[in-house]
């Protein structure tokens, strides 16, 4: 196990009024567009059906038939524009953003080129995950480590609806999004410089956590281990404090089981002032070392089991050991579901 670090590897917590200013309107639009898009498309087809023949309903379709043509190839192109933008910098700065890498992003590249792959393994995935777009526009604008090639180094697995929605595939492609479905993670695992990020407990573990506890819905989702082995990567823990406290969400009812299904939250949903503004709660960044899987073709359960307990505990020793650099996590304990 690697020793807590003492200091941050990256802060943004010294800024002016100004630059967190610019930094909320900045980060803003990807909550918006995140729950607007849904509804604008289904307020779009709605119209269609209801006026077939009216000039407003094509005009408000075109947006969606746009987005439907755009390749994916699009968004990660403007990835590095819009990310390093003087706007989009400002964002870590207005959530007092920090991080504590055990394995730094410059490990994690000369890993890639010794021919490892990492599985960086995200906890929890809260309404829309801020700590990982500080993460990205903090990455992306280094010029240690990764810098700007993260959206094809170590793009982030997603649900297919997430991939494919309209207006909602091109915000998050910046991020290079990929599938994260099973046969996609192995065959890019399977490649050289092939690391993902993934978030493993999935929505599911935003209606787990509440203001005196945090949960992560882990104890059943053992795929990750297995393909790892099977395929000779490696898995590292990663642990975004804050990232629940953004964004407030109704976690009962039929709009939270659908959000479920669906893999992507469409229950409400609220911020600053109850509204999809988020909260400038502090986030934190904590990221361990790597598991050190060995390389089982064929895993037996047993062997599963074995390294998916090894994970949970150092998931646990993460969290503990990094819970009291945030305010809000001091007296809180991890729960696993």
């Amino acid at each position: 196990m690697a020793p807590k670090l003492l200091s941050p590897t990256r802060s943004y917590v010294e800024s002016t009024a100004f630059e967190r200013f610019v930094g909320g309107l900045a980060a803003t639009p990807f909550i918006v567009i995140y729950f607007v898009a849904p509804l604008y498309s289904l307020s779009a087809l709605t119209l269609l059906v209801v006026q077939p023949f009216s000039p407003t309903s094509y005009l408000a379709l075109l947006p969606i038939l746009i987005s439907m043509l755009t390749p994916a190839a699009v968004s990660r192109f403007a990835s590095p524009y819009l990310l390093c933008s003087w706007a989009c910098r400002q964002i870590p700065k207005y959530f007092s953003y920090e991080e504590y890498h055990e394995m730094t992003d410059a490990e994690l590249m000369d890993g890639h080129a010794s021919g490892k792959r990492f599985i960086l393994v995200a906890h929890p995935h809260g309404v829309f995950s801020y700590t990982g777009v500080c993460g990205a526009i903090a990455t992306m604008s280094s010029t240690n480590g990764i810098g700007r090639k993260l959206a094809t180094e170590v793009p982030t697995a997603a649900a297919t609806v997430i991939r494919t929605f309209p207006l909602l595939k091109d915000l998050l492609g910046v991020f290079g999004v990929i599938d994260a479905a099973g046969p996609v993670l192995k065959k890019r695992l399977s490649r050289n410089r092939g690391s993902f990020v993934l978030y493993v407990g999935g929505i599911a573990e935003l209606f787990e956590t509440s203001a005196k506890r945090e949960c992560c819905y882990l104890l059943q989702r053992k795929g990750f281990i297995k393909l790892a082995m099977r395929t000779g990567a490696d898995v590292v823990p990663a642990y975004f404090f804050g990232n629940t406290a953004v964004l407030s969400v109704l976690s009962t009812g039929p709009l939270a089981t659908l959000s479920r299904k669906l893999g992507m939250s469409v229950t409400l949903t609220w911020g600053l002032w109850g509204l999809p503004i988020p909260k400038p709660v502090k986030l934190i960044y904590t990221r361990g070392r790597p598991l050190g899987l060995p390389h089982i073709e064929n895993p037996t359960d047993a062997d599963v089991e074995e390294w998916h307990n090894k994970y949970v505990a150092q998931l646990k020793k993460l969290f503990d050991d990094y819970k009291h650099t945030h305010p809000l996590y001091a007296d809180k304990e991890l729960q696993f579901k």
